[in-house]
């Protein structure tokens, strides 16, 4: 990684600025650029990780994960 920041900063570094950081400071940087995010109002399913390969029966055989996903998006969709 940290060749990899120094490499970016050394050759795009008048462009971008590479550093570590906390969720707080991207938080704060963010936020001064007034970025508008989209209000997400579906469901997260069904995943594609590559061409027409779909996620639709993975939570099928797992019961607990499927019950975490439903919980989290009902709480996501109560808080948008």
């Amino acid at each position: 990684m940290d060749k990899m920041i120094e490499y970016i900063n050394a050759k795009y570094g008048d462009k971008y600025h590479f550093k570590y950081s906390t969720p707080s400071e991207y938080i704060k940087a963010v936020s001064k650029h007034d970025v508008k995010w989209p209000t997400k109002y579906d469901d997260g399913f069904p995943y594609s990780d590559k061409g027409n390969s779909y996620w639709t029966g993975y939570f099928t055989s797992r019961p607990v994960f499927k019950e975490f996903v439903r919980r989290a998006s009902n709480s996501f969709h109560a808080s948008s």
